[in-house]
């Protein structure tokens, strides 16, 4: 079962007048988006494609229908482009499984006082080094992006907190060897994915974490680089987000993020089906135009971030 929750009925009237969003545009939009799925022999049929999901892309590109038909393009030729990342649809079957011991990728239920959505990104206490695989770790964090799309309700933005305190040297060395997939999953996140990134806090990084970060900040413009919050500890984001939305561990009012974890894991399997159909429904493979080095045609290198 689903349990995102959404904005309140006041912050909700306040983000569509943000959005420009009057009444009957949303289903306009959403009518361009089928209208150009079906144009394409490289998309799919749009009778195919989860209404909720195209309504997250019109309003993450702020009703922007040239940017929502780009990213809603790139979304789907990720999976056939980009298919080692996402080859796996599951979290409770290996090897994702494994990965669980790795870390944890838990949206919060709530949203802060401006309507943006919370995800934690927290590396596990006493993760055993088989779990270590940097590809696998891209792989759940897309597999539960892919899932919180189904789910989600209109936001205004998207923060992040990657905490990061129990990392180890071999970890970070990971990381880094595993520079390319690194560097293709942020790109992924911003070209194929209808996020509006508002902040990304990084909590407890040790100094061997260092070069980890200046890759991660690599990946990403100057704007989105000034985004970046560190802390030494949790308590210090309560000065950025509500404690109603943050976990009870870390000074808030929200269950504690192993019970959010467990929820997680048990709505992927869930909707295993629709997961899995996400890199299905489209059988045909776009041929390589104006391809960069990430193997995805230019919107990379021509998207604009919020």
């Amino acid at each position: 079962m689903a349990f995102l929750q959404g904005p309140s009925l006041k912050q909700e009237e306040v983000l569509k007048q943000e959005l420009g969003e009057g009444p009957g545009d949303l289903e306009r939009c959403v009518r361009d988006l089928r209208s150009m799925l079906a144009a394409s022999p490289y998309m799919p049929d749009p009778e195919f494609v989860d209404l909720k999901l195209l309504e997250v892309f019109v309003r993450g590109c702020r009703m922007d229908m040239d940017r929502a038909r780009t990213k809603l393009e790139t979304y789907f030729l990720a999976r056939s482009r980009h298919r080692d990342l996402y080859e796996y649809r599951s979290l409770n079957e290996p090897p994702l499984k494994e990965t669980c011991k790795l870390i944890d990728v838990v949206p919060l239920p709530k949203v802060t006082d401006e309507g943006y959505r919370v995800t934690i990104l927290r590396i596990r206490p006493g993760y055993p080094e088989s779990a270590g695989d940097i590809t696998n770790m891209v792989r759940a964090i897309l597999l539960v992006s892919d899932a919180r799309i189904h789910d989600e309700t209109l936001i205004a933005g998207d923060v992040f907190i990657w905490e990061v305190s129990h990392i180890r040297a071999s970890l970070a060395a990971r990381v880094m060897a595993a520079a390319n997939v690194v560097r293709r999953s942020i790109h992924l996140a911003q070209a194929a994915y209808p996020q509006r990134l508002k902040r990304i806090h990084v909590v407890g990084a040790p100094s061997l974490f260092a070069s980890s970060l200046h890759l991660m900040r690599s990946c990403v413009n100057e704007k989105i680089r000034r985004r970046y919050y560190i802390h030494s500890r949790e308590e210090e984001l309560l000065e950025h987000i509500p404690a109603r939305v943050l976990p009870v561990e870390w000074g808030g009012e929200e269950e504690s993020i192993d019970a959010l974890t467990k929820k997680w894991r048990h709505r992927v399997d869930e909707l295993r089906d629709y997961l899995r159909n996400l890199n299905i429904i489209n059988t045909t493979t776009a041929p390589l135009l104006d391809t960069d080095i990430y193997g995805t045609v230019g919107a990379f290198r021509k998207l604009e971030i919020d």
